[in-house]
């Protein structure tokens, strides 16, 4: 809304949430001349130094609430709002039906906090201008601050209703919206962004929505990325969201959408630039090795190296240590893996798992000793199957005790039920052989 006023002959407007439209009778020249000073620094912007000049003429009219008024907007774009609050609540306890004050107060109100109050304020607007854009969208915003979710929602409407290609109320709409009703929040952020392309804060929002809507089925995931990837390429030195000041979490958030979709090069793409940029947080390293080891061959090399390094921030995690264990199995590194088994059994001793990778460890060593022993504990735990037996019967069977060997054999087979032939029928020629074994050596002892 414009606002005039008339000094001494002389118009000026405001844009504000409104002026007031007023002619002074010239008492003296002096505050002539302090409006007319008041006049030029608020058409020219400078409203500190329209607001000495009104605070000079009060202390000479104080009853004039117009000038009140004014100086309360003056104050309130010299971030005194505390002071232009005040000076509004003076102005609407002389004229209660001023819908200028109730506007820029219920503004002020919503910016300070003052949610609740500011709701009374912008009702009182609403309701005599219904056409009034700004009425509707900062009672809107009132009604949200103060979770009064339902009515705040009609209130945009209404405002939407007002200025269709508002990007500032479609993105506050569709903040509202974003965890309740996805689907129509999304549809309120493109029309933002349509409105105004450059708004990253609509952009980033549309993302995370659209991750929302993908975790409940919709095939949005992809956009989503594409969203976050898009503001990373415009704003490479801007990393983190909002929410997360001095972060890289968007380039982490980034990485674990494309790893959701196996897009596993691109994941490590984004992790690897966020730990250059200094995250090193554990779940990061976690997240980075997990994809590496899903990668190509190159990206799996990578995995032993950044492997170590988790170990060195948590040494005591068993985790780790057997998986540590298994790359250097794949390594050929046998003595190594042994250690990291070894260490991970001691670490968490009821861990058949642990066990059942040091047998293996030590029976590619040659140690058939160790291995059989490492497998009691398998058996001690009540988790042998029949892989464990097989271990156990070929070491045994290395070790020449042909009984208990005979033994693991047949129960590696009652186990098995035909899912490793390979090694049913070594099973079997083994158990034909060590049977007949057993009979000469009963045999030459009868």
């Amino acid at each position: 809304m414009l606002l005039e006023r008339n000094v001494a002959g002389f118009a000026f407007r405001i844009c504000f949430g409104a002026a007031l439209i007023f002619q002074t009778v010239v008492v003296a020249q002096t505050s002539d001349q302090l409006l007319q000073q008041a006049q030029a620094a608020l058409e020219k912007k400078e409203y500190a130094e329209a607001a000495k000049a009104l605070e000079s003429y009060l202390s000479q009219n104080p009853q004039d609430f117009r000038a009140e008024f004014n100086l309360a907007y003056a104050y309130s774009l010299t971030d005194r709002r505390a002071d232009a609050i005040r000076l509004y609540q003076n102005v609407l306890a002389r004229e209660k039906e001023l819908v200028p004050a109730h506007l820029n107060l219920g503004i002020l109100l919503v910016e300070v906090g003052g949610a609740a109050e500011a709701v009374e304020h912008l009702r009182f607007v609403a309701a005599r201008q219904p056409n009034d854009f700004r009425a509707e969208f900062y009672l809107a915003e009132a009604l949200t601050a103060t979770q009064r979710f339902p009515e705040a929602r009609e209130a945009y409407e209404r405002a939407l209703k007002l200025k269709p290609d508002d990007a500032a109320a479609h993105l506050a709409f569709a903040r509202l919206l974003a965890e309740t009703d996805p689907s129509s929040a999304e549809g309120h952020l493109r029309a933002a962004m349509q409105a105004e392309p450059s708004r990253d804060d609509a952009l980033l929002l549309l993302a995370s929505v659209l991750e929302r809507r993908a975790s409940g089925g919709a095939d949005t995931l992809a956009e989503a990325a594409d969203l976050y990837r898009r503001y990373l390429d415009a704003h490479p030195d801007r990393p983190e969201s909002p929410a997360s000041p001095r972060s890289n979490d968007l380039r982490v958030r980034l990485g674990q959408l494309y790893a959701t979709q196996k897009r596993y090069a691109e994941a490590i793409a984004q992790w690897e630039a966020a730990r250059a940029a200094g995250e090193t947080s554990r779940e990061l390293m976690r997240s980075l090795l997990d994809a590496y080891l899903q990668g190509s061959e190159q990206d799996k090399a990578k995995a032993p190296a950044l492997l170590d390094q988790m170990l060195m921030q948590d040494g005591n995690n068993a985790e780790l240590r057997l998986l540590a264990g298994r790359l250097r199995m794949e390594k050929k590194q046998y003595p190594e893996a042994a250690e990291q088994f070894r260490r991970a059994t001691e670490l968490r001793p009821d861990s058949a798992e642990g066990y059942t990778n040091l047998a293996s460890a030590l029976y590619l060593l040659q140690d058939y000793e160790g291995t059989v022993a490492a497998l009691a504990k398998v058996a001690a735990l009540g988790q042998d199957n029949a892989g464990t037996h097989f271990l156990r019967a070929i070491s045994l069977d290395k070790l020449h005790r042909l009984e208990p060997a005979l033994e693991s054999y047949r129960r590696f087979l009652a186990l098995d039920a035909g899912k490793n032939p390979n090694q049913e029928f070594q099973a079997r020629q083994r158990i034909r052989i060590l049977t007949n074994e057993l009979r000469r050596r009963g045999g030459r002892r009868r």
